[in-house]
C-alpha cells in the first residue's frame, strides 16, 4: 500500500490565508451546496494584493464537451453547483474547487486544490489534498470571506476547552473530523466572534 503524505498546499502557502484551519473532508456533501450566480467574475481583494477568477464547472465542462476532466479527481466533491476558482498573486497562479454552502443562517465556501499541475506528476502518490473553509457574505460587486481563527481553535483544543477531532502532524495541525461533525462544530460556534479572522472584502473587477 502505498503511504500519502500530507502536503498543506491547499492555500497556506499559495494563497497565504493567515490563520485557516486545514481539514481531511469537506465541510459539505453534494446535496449542501447551493449556487450564486454574483459570485461568477473576477475580484481582487482590498488591499490590492490577489485576483480571484470564479467560474462554474458546469459552463467549462460545457465549453470543452468533456465531463470528466474536472471531476476525475473528486466525483463526490463536485457537481453542476460547483465553481472553480482561480487564484493570482504576482507571477503565481493555481486552481481550485470552490464550493458554497448554507449552514443555518449563514452562507461558507470550502476550497480544495483541483490538482499539483504537469510537473508534479512524480510526486502525485505523495500528495493528498486538504479543505480550508470560511463564513461568506455575498453582495451585489462584493463579498466579504472570514476564515476560522486556527491559532484560538489549535490552542483551544490543545487545552481540551473544545473537542472536535484532529491530528498534530510534522506540517502542522489537521482537523480529521468528519463531515457531520465539522458542520456541527460551524454551527455551534457560529455566533463566537473570536472564531474568525477580521473579514477581507474583496470587489468584483469584471
Amino acid at each position: 500500500m502505498k503511504h500519502k503524505k500530507i502536503l498543506f498546499v491547499v492555500l497556506l502557502a499559495v494563497i497565504a490565508l493567515n490563520g485557516c484551519i486545514t481539514c481531511l473532508h469537506p465541510l459539505y456533501t453534494l446535496k449542501d451546496l447551493v449556487f450564486d450566480a454574483r459570485l461568477l467574475g473576477t475580484w481582487k481583494d482590498s488591499a490590492g494584493e490577489s485576483t480571484w477568477k470564479l467560474e462554474s464547472v458546469a459552463a467549462i465542462m460545457k465549453a470543452k464537451g468533456d465531463t470528466t476532466t474536472l471531476t476525475s479527481f473528486a466525483t463526490k466533491l463536485v457537481n453542476d453547483k460547483s465553481y472553480m476558482l482561480t487564484y493570482t498573486e504576482g507571477k503565481q497562479k493555481a486552481e481550485f474547487l470552490f464550493n458554497l454552502l448554507k449552514l443555518a443562517n449563514n452562507y461558507y465556501i470550502d476550497i480544495y486544490p483541483a490538482g499539483m499541475g504537469a510537473d508534479s506528476k512524480l510526486v502525485e502518490d505523495y500528495y493528498m489534498p486538504v479543505h480550508t473553509f470560511g463564513r461568506i457574505k455575498v453582495e451585489a460587486n462584493s463579498f466579504n470571506l472570514e476564515y476560522m481563527n486556527a491559532e484560538l481553535i489549535y490552542k483551544l483544543l490543545s487545552e481540551n476547552r473544545i473537542r472536535i477531532k484532529h491530528e498534530n502532524v510534522e506540517y502542522g495541525s489537521l482537523i480529521t473530523a468528519s463531515t457531520q461533525e465539522l458542520q456541527q462544530f460551524v454551527i455551534k460556534y457560529a455566533g463566537n466572534k473570536d472564531f474568525y479572522s477580521e473579514p477581507v472584502t474583496y470587489r468584483k473587477i469584471k
